[in-house]
């Protein structure tokens, strides 16, 4: 895994004190050495962009707060955009360098999360097609390394029977088996009954993923089974649950509200100071509080090929505010960002779009979720969160291949033969990929947090 994202705050504010020239050099040293296909190279050449990333922003907020002052020293904000300009040269001709490289790699990288939750008798399956970036994994030599489990055609199966900590590592080869892209995770087996006595009040935010409580219903039904008490709250009740999930939305929308359906945001604040506080929308509700929120967010507003996503753009801006508020309103409670499934491969987004749009394109916008899966993982993963926010990759246990909504199309239009097409958006699962992501939600549940 690799932080491809930036931090805001006073790590931005300490960013601007660190010197360019250290990034820099790391940067000229990569670029002298010759290319390899090595991992180590790649990583390092990221920590690097890290690095340029970080100055990049830091530098904006400190150009824009001294130009808002009313005594600003223009000297000072001149030398400072002028550093500013620099590194951002400095950091698209790093991104050139990585792209460089990556092709070099055969283009393949390898995106699994730093850790997969799992419980004791469950099993636990792993899907390359959702975790390998490349057109056909298929094509390569998938080389897995570890103690447990077992490895078939398309994933990799594991069912616990103790509680523990298990390595993995996923490669992928060439014919002759050599290295193109590689990731390591840790299987974190939890045991199958809940001890606890406690009632958690668990809040489910999300999208059309979540409007119609699918997900939340799976993981609830489990959890309980499994000897938990758990009392789901939301304004929202599908599937017998509640939630607080809406179509079409995304993090900004549970700031503004939704105009075209004259729907306010639920957490809408009744006092001035904020826009959205939890501590309103428990007291408007009669809750006593959030132990957890679970975040399935967001297919919507993502679009853009093969994008990549920061804090500085709008996903990343009120993502950042929303976990922001809810740890302010509720210092204590645990926040789970759900990383997003991977859209149908079977051509799901293209049967529904225009190649004029950017969702249009399947396996651009299949990459586009993966990088902003590794943005909500690097998020979870910086400091000044992970002691209360964590990530859980949906993607990896989601079969993006067989639990998408198809239909029989014409092989050709002069052909009566059929093969499988997908449709329904290439976004929105079957009711068997709804119940994959509510297993997730399920493992996550039975994790004890550190």
């Amino acid at each position: 895994m690799y932080t491809n994202f930036i931090k805001r705050g006073e790590n931005m504010k300490m960013s601007i004190k660190k010197s360019l020239l250290a990034v820099l050099f790391l940067l000229c040293m990569l670029f002298l050495s010759a290319c390899s296909n090595s991992d180590e190279e790649m990583t390092s050449l990221k920590d690097a962009i890290d690095g340029l990333e970080n100055e990049v922003v830091a530098l904006q907020f400190e150009v824009e707060d001294l130009t808002s002052q009313k005594d600003k020293n223009d000297s000072v904000v001149k030398g400072l955009r002028e550093r500013l300009s620099q590194a951002e040269e400095d950091l698209k001709e790093a991104q050139n360098q990585i792209k460089e490289l990556g092709k070099a790699n055969g283009g393949v990288q390898v995106h699994l999360a730093d850790e997969y939750y799992l419980v004791v008798d469950d099993t636990f399956q792993l899907f390359y097609r959702s975790v390998v970036q490349a057109v056909n994994p298929y094509g390569y030599y998938i080389k897995l390394t570890g103690s447990v489990g077992h490895q078939f055609n398309r994933y990799f199966e594991f069912t616990p029977t103790s509680v523990g900590s298990f390595d993995l590592k996923l490669e992928v080869c060439d014919n002759n088996g050599v290295v193109y892209g590689s990731d390591s995770t840790k299987l974190i087996v939890s045991a199958k009954k809940v001890t606890s006595t406690k009632t958690k009040n668990v809040l489910c935010v999300g999208d059309s993923l979540t409007a119609g409580g699918y997900w939340t219903k799976q993981g609830y039904t489990k959890y309980t089974n499994a000897g938990g008490k758990i009392n789901l709250l939301g304004t929202v009740q599908s599937s017998g649950v509640k939630h607080e999930g809406y179509g079409g939305w995304q993090w900004s929308t549970f700031f503004s509200g939704d105009s075209s359906k004259a729907k306010d945001s639920p957490f809408k604040s009744t006092s001035a100071s904020t826009k959205i506080s939890f501590k309103d929308y428990c007291a408007k509700n009669s809750y006593s509080g959030i132990d957890e929120c679970y975040i399935l967010l967001t297919w919507n507003g993502i679009g853009g090929k093969m994008r990549t996503f920061s804090y500085s753009d709008d996903i990343g801006k009120y993502a950042k505010m929303f976990i922001d508020q809810l740890h302010s309103d509720y210092p204590e409670c645990k926040i789970t960002l759900l990383g997003i499934p991977c859209p149908s491969v079977n051509a799901g987004l293209g049967a529904y779009y225009t190649i004029n749009q950017s969702y249009g394109d399947n396996y651009a916008q299949f990459v586009t979720a993966q990088y902003y899966n590794d943005f909500l993982e690097a998020f979870a993963a910086e400091e000044e969160y992970s002691s209360f926010l964590r990530y859980v990759d949906v993607k990896g246990q989601f079969d993006s291949e067989y639990n998408m909504p198809t239909e029989a199309k014409k092989v050709n239009t002069e052909n009566t033969a059929t093969e499988l097409i997908g449709n329904s958006m290439g976004m929105h699962p079957t009711v068997n990929g709804y119940n994959q992501i509510g297993d997730a939600f399920y493992r996550a549940l039975m994790t004890p947090w550190a």
